[in-house]
């Protein structure tokens, strides 16, 4: 076999793909850098569309990363294709680039559709690296660290380089990528006179409301970053958020407490834990206000607030007394439901003046991250 191998023309670049295709089965992967050009040709856009269909019904793990001004085309054009995972980024692709079967293929669009494929396992291994490196680079990373340096709480920046988000564990990347394909679908509709389980207006469909995935990376690095071993969530849901929570206190041996009052949702939610294989998650059945009432709650490092918006003021004033001195409140939907978070932010984002609303036990940092983060220190008792 050749080194370097060139392919040129719109007929010949077709033809190597599907016999790519062919090449490829289940447990092999294709990795690629994709940018603007490949758009360009409807007859390629086409062939790529079809090409991902299949690497799908052979199991095959494909990824590719996209230029962030391509996020709007790419979703739509892979929009009925699950096993395609996809991340933007805010580089420029100078050329299309795959890794896959121990090659290098390079691909260009101008004049004609060209392939050129490299044959070098050095090479192979530095371009595989280079993709991981980029695919494993995180948001949540750089939002944590942000996060914790504005809240002056000192930590080791090389923690957070060593987690693998989720893929040291299969059952949890599989259990997390079920809740998110039901996302959107999963509903219940509860009938009631008054506002329950999260609802914004009395007679909304309940869905399942999970936070989006890089919230809930930010939670697992948090988690680890503050080497919490004491974690409280409030709305468990299906149990999105609690896999990632127990991610992170998996790496300082602790355990997630989370509380959820829809029996649907408590159902879900075990069968999610169940398949996750993860055993240091304890599931609270009931109203949130009754337990923190109730003492079964000791001192917390870390709370995550992810329920009915109108009540955070009053589970601060419950959960306060259990948060240990230093230890974070993460509370979601700042920036679409903060109009029904009144109370709380005024309680932890006051100005400090003499009249004030502002509890002077804790200071906050909002971070502009999906619905909107604030996070919350208590600084003294």
């Amino acid at each position: 076999m050749k080194t370097i191998n060139t392919i040129s023309g719109k007929k010949q670049f077709i033809d190597y793909y599907s016999l790519l295709e062919k090449e490829l089965t289940a447990g092999d992967f294709y990795y690629a850098f994709a940018f603007q050009n490949e758009y360009q040709s409807p007859e390629i856009k086409k062939l790529f569309k079809q090409f991902h269909l299949s690497l799908a019904k052979k199991k095959i793990d494909d990824r590719a990363i996209f230029n962030k001004k391509l996020e709007i085309t790419a979703g739509e054009t892979y929009s009925d294709n699950n096993n395609l995972k996809l991340k933007f980024k805010n580089f420029n692709i100078p050329v299309g680039l795959v890794i896959t079967k121990n090659k290098i293929l390079q691909l260009g669009w101008r004049p004609e559709p060209f392939i050129v494929e490299i044959n070098n396992i050095a090479l192979f291994k530095h371009y595989y690296d280079f993709f991981m490196e980029n695919w494993n680079s995180n948001e949540a990373i750089e939002f944590t660290k942000e996060v914790l340096e504005k809240l002056n709480y000192k930590y080791n920046p090389q923690v957070l380089n060593i987690i693998n988000n989720l893929r040291d564990n299969k059952s949890i990347i599989l259990t997390a990528e079920s809740i998110e394909k039901i996302e959107t679908n999963w509903e219940y509709k509860y009938n009631g006179n008054e506002k329950q389980f999260g609802q914004k207006v009395v007679g909304e469909t309940i869905k399942l409301w999970s936070v989006p995935r890089t919230t809930a990376e930010l939670l697992e690095f948090m988690a680890v970053a503050t080497k919490s071993k004491n974690i409280l969530e409030i709305g468990t849901s299906a149990g999105y958020s609690t896999l990632y929570l127990a991610m992170g206190a998996r790496y300082n041996k602790g355990r997630v407490n989370t509380i959820e009052k829809l029996k649907p949702k408590i159902k879900l939610a075990k069968s999610n834990f169940k398949k996750a294989k993860l055993n240091n998650i304890d599931l609270l059945e009931g109203d949130a206000m009754e337990i923190l009432k109730s003492g079964k709650i000791k001192k917390l490092d870390l709370i995550f607030l992810d329920a009915d918006k109108e009540n955070y003021g009053k589970y601060f004033e419950l959960f306060m007394p259990l948060l240990k001195n230093g230890g974070f409140i993460i509370a979601d939907n700042v920036f679409d439901y903060g109009h029904m978070m009144k109370d709380y932010l005024d309680k932890v984002l006051g100005t400090k003046l003499p009249n004030s609303q502002s509890d002077r036990r804790v200071t906050s940092y909002t971070l502009p991250i999906d619905n909107g983060v604030i996070i919350t220190r208590k600084i003294k008792d």
